[in-house]
């Protein structure tokens, strides 16, 4: 169901949440892990925007840029301990406990039910297997806090989405708009059930 650069990704994806001491892994964990795998797609997003880099991200994520100036101007500090904080087994090279995030699960849903929607409708070639352009769209969901870090880092993500979406369309052919809201149908259901039991490598 998967192909390469969507095993690729979450293998990557991972590798970065245990790195960074994740107990469960979130959109900010799968943009790394796009990030890292770096497939046709990631290649054309990186040469529009030569400063989203593996090491930035990770980096924004460490210092929670999205969430720290919020924090300061009330006044507070990042909590001691969060859903991606280092963990004891984290310095164990322990893999994360959970397999991911609801903010992740939110914006993949979203994510493929309008993906689905622009397949559906011809905007969007219709490829045998999911690929890591899925992955991309669900970073970019107004929900993920992928789309935060990138706002946090002076990257513009609907930017980011037009590149994602001129990889995957045939070269000539116009990039699709993305829909604000798309309707569910019994195929984006399914789809959404499989996001939902992802089995990752361990």
């Amino acid at each position: 169901m998967y192909d390469d650069s969507f095993v690729a990704a979450m293998t990557a994806t991972t590798d970065e949440a245990t790195a960074l001491g994740a107990r469960i892994y979130g959109s900010e964990h799968v943009l790394l892990g796009l990030l890292v795998a770096h497939d046709h797609v990631t290649q054309h997003v990186v040469d529009m925007f030569p400063g989203l880099t593996a090491p930035a991200v990770r980096e924004a994520v460490r210092a929670a840029l999205d969430d720290a100036p919020h924090l300061a101007r009330l006044g507070l500090t990042l909590p001691a301990a969060s859903a991606t904080a280092p963990s004891d087994g984290a310095a164990r090279g322990t893999r994360p406990r959970a397999k991911h995030t609801p903010e992740l699960q939110s914006a993949l849903n979203q994510a493929t039910a309008k993906w689905a929607h622009l397949r559906r409708i011809g905007a969007l070639p219709k490829e045998r297997k999911v690929s890591s352009a899925v992955l991309w769209l669900g970073v970019l969901e107004p929900s993920a806090r992928g789309r935060r870090l990138l706002h946090a880092m002076e990257i513009d993500p609907d930017g980011v989405r037009a590149g994602v979406l001129s990889a995957i369309v045939p070269t000539g052919d116009a990039v699709p708009t993305w829909p604000t809201e798309a309707p569910v149908g019994p195929a984006t259901r399914f789809t959404h059930w499989v996001f939902g039991h992802l089995n990752l490598p361990r």
